[in-house]
């Protein structure tokens, strides 16, 4: 089937970051663009037709995107571009707004976006999940006449690997979302502290040398942690959280 024409459409998303906000989410997020670029890179041999991934933050902001030029061109000329709020109280129903409501895979086809934007577009988005948490969403959009089906067990794929490798390139990250999980059960941040440094392997005398404390003030902390976590020893506690 031959390609169609896009047309210029009046509607478009809003843009609701200033240029130094979206430098700082630019800044937050490279490793995650970083490996969505890596993952991409060869898709021009694997997909025929004309696609888009783009990539949102968990609050539904567009930081990235990547694919032909025909439809960044389109996307593009009709104002969405990084920066660009696809919520659902931002730009009503579309593929990353549903994800976000559904917090799993989501497809929205042609006229059934809210947005005049997406009606010559199928859309189809997945949350990318580090320890349970979302930290952002990968969407793939193409022309609604090309059958959906084979996109989603590509756009799982991809998402998985940038789950599997994202922790390896960002420490950091890793952390953030570990000490969110002990947020679930109240830990203090001193509890957090040890908590993190326990699930790192890192034994009592070397946990007491970090935070200057006494290994019986270590010993203490962990049993509290373990109460709080309803764990009763370091296996158990491993495998809660990692």
């Amino acid at each position: 089937m031959g390609q169609r024409t896009l047309l210029k459409v009046n509607d478009h998303f809003p843009n609701i970051l200033s240029i130094s906000e979206i430098k700082e989410r630019l800044i937050e997020r490279k490793e995650i663009l970083y490996l969505l670029q890596e993952e991409t890179r060869n898709m021009n041999d694997l997909l025929s037709i004309p696609y888009l991934f783009v990539i949102a933050d968990p609050e539904g902001t567009v930081i990235d995107y990547c694919g032909t030029e025909l439809l960044k061109g389109y996307f593009e000329r009709n104002h969405l571009k990084i920066g660009t709020s696809s919520a659902m109280n931002k730009a009503g129903i579309n593929a990353i707004a549903l994800s976000m409501e559904n917090q799993s895979v989501s497809v929205v086809i042609g006229a059934e976006h809210s947005n005049k934007l997406f009606a010559e577009l199928s859309c189809v988005c997945t949350p990318i999940r580090i320890n349970h948490v979302i930290i952002g969403y990968l969407s793939l959009c193409f022309h609604y006449f090309h059958e959906v089906t084979f996109v989603l067990p590509l756009i799982e794929h991809l998402a998985k690997n940038i789950e599997e490798k994202l922790p390896q390139k960002d420490p950091m990250l890793q952390k953030e979302l570990t000490y969110s999980l002990f947020d679930q059960y109240e830990l203090t941040n001193r509890e957090k502290e040890i908590a993190y440094e326990w699930l790192e392997n890192k034994n009592v005398p070397e946990i007491a040398d970090i935070y200057g404390i006494s290994q019986s003030t270590v010993r203490t902390f962990i049993k509290k942690i373990y109460a709080k976590t309803r764990v009763n020893h370091k296996g158990a506690f491993l495998r809660k959280f990692t």
